[in-house]
């Protein structure tokens, strides 16, 4: 999966940090593991973030589902807010291009279902 990403630069890398320059990271992701995740868990402690990736909840009808966490990542706080901007960042020129995205499914909805016995007239 090589793109743009593979020659990233460290800023905070700490000997570069220590001399002021960069660091060039060349990046080697031809083993990696790659899942898709629709849901993401956030839980933590005072030490790390901790993020649980899952596919899709399907509740058909019943009070109760379980959710299989198929990949569970964690991060130190600096790593984990580093993450949000990172995200933040990509989302925002992401809603640039293709327009905002709506989290609510209620309002994505193009046809809403007709609701039974709306169309007679009183």
């Amino acid at each position: 999966m090589a793109n743009d990403r593979d020659n990233d630069k460290l800023g905070d890398a700490p000997q570069a940090a220590a001399n002021n320059q960069q660091v060039q990271l060349d990046i080697d992701d031809s083993d990696t593991h790659t899942s898709y995740s629709s849901t993401v868990r956030v839980w933590g402690t005072a030490e790390e973030i901790n993020l649980d990736f899952a596919g899709p909840i399907r509740p058909s009808g019943q009070t109760r589902a379980t959710l299989t966490i198929d990949n569970r990542v964690i991060l130190n706080p600096f790593a984990a807010k580093r993450l949000a901007l990172a995200l933040g960042q990509a989302v925002q020129r992401y809603e640039q291009a293709y327009g905002e995205l709506e989290l609510d499914p209620r309002k994505r909805l193009v046809n809403q279902p007709a609701v039974a016995g709306a169309d007679k007239p009183n």
